[in-house]
This record gives structure tokens, C-alpha cells and sequence, in this order.
């Protein structure tokens, strides 16, 4: 196992940060051949990434250590491959962000994530629309608390977008 050079904090087997620091992690190419040859494939398409990131702020590079501890680009809030072994602050790095809870699709375009932006103020959209019809059906007003649910999409949606935007350097629209 491998540990991390500045906070001693265990690494993962293909993590590219340290999940108590936020650091890069080195490379470990001495476990065999055929991990290496992985490990050097992974560490190929994530230098560039980590060296990337050193500029970002010591939050975001904890909020980034964090997602790749939680399985990477394969993390959302609804699935996450490795989350039994996430603490509960952990977790809360990966799914919570005031800024994105509060200013929504304005937090996203300030990150630059126009697309994601309007993905998902479209995607809220529908959503309300749903809900709104399913109270007026019911006859229970829902007017008043629709902008939650928006406000819940962004909110746990913002870090991870903005780590595959920043570390693994792609926009897309979902």
C-alpha cells in the first residue's frame, strides 16, 4: 500500500490525490508487471490532471481527492462505487456546495459549465412542471417549495462536473 508523502494518509489503489490532503499522489510502478503497466496507463492520462490542479484551491483539491477516493469520473450522488468507504465529511465534500445551492446555474457558469448549466436548469425545469401538475392534481400547493428542487440538482451536482471539468478536462453536456 501506498501512502501519502506530505499527510501519511493511505492511498487508494488508483488514486491521483490523497484523500487527507488533497496532494498528488506519485506513481508506484514496483508491484509487478502487470500493475505497473496499469498503474503507469493510469498515471499517463492523470499527469497532466494533477499537475493541473495544483493551482486550484486547497478545497477544491480535497473536494478532488476525495471524488477519486469515491471511484472517479463514475461518481454521482445517486452511485458511488467505493462510498462504504467514505466518512461521513467525505461524502459531504463530494455532494455539498453552498455556492451551487444558492446561485444554481449562475455558480455553474461562473465555473464555466455552460452546458451543464443549461442541462440542468432544463432538467429542474421538467421536473417542476411534474411536480407542479402532480399538486394541482392532488390538491396540494407545491408552488412555494419548487425552487428546492433545483437548488438540490445543483447542489449535488456541482463538485463532481466541476472535477471532470477541471482534472479530466471535459465539457460536456451531461
Amino acid at each position: 500500500m501506498a501512502f501519502c508523502e506530505q499527510c501519511g494518509t493511505q492511498l487508494g489503489e488508483r488514486a491521483a490525490f490523497c484523500a487527507g490532503c488533497g496532494k498528488g499522489a506519485p506513481t508506484i510502478a514496483s508491484e509487478g508487471m502487470r500493475e505497473r503497466a496499469s498503474s503507469q496507463a493510469f498515471a499517463d492520462s492523470t499527469a497532466a490532471s494533477i499537475d493541473d490542479v495544483s493551482g486550484y484551491p486547497e478545497k477544491w483539491r480535497q473536494r478532488f481527492a476525495v471524488i477519486e477516493k469515491a471511484g472517479g469520473e463514475r461518481v454521482r450522488w445517486w452511485r458511488w462505487p467505493e462510498g462504504k468507504q467514505l466518512t461521513g465529511k467525505e461524502k459531504r465534500l463530494i455532494t455539498s456546495n453552498l455556492w451551487a445551492f444558492v446561485f444554481g446555474p449562475f455558480y455553474y457558469l461562473y465555473l464555466g459549465m455552460w452546458r451543464k448549466a443549461i442541462t440542468l436548469s432544463l432538467l429542474a425545469l421538467v421536473i417542476d412542471v411534474i411536480l407542479g401538475a402532480a399538486g394541482d392534481v392532488l390538491g396540494f400547493p407545491v408552488d412555494r417549495f419548487l425552487w428546492v428542487v433545483s437548488a438540490i440538482i445543483f447542489k449535488q451536482c456541482a463538485n463532481v462536473d466541476y472535477y471532470r471539468r477541471a482534472v479530466l478536462k471535459r465539457n460536456e453536456w451531461w
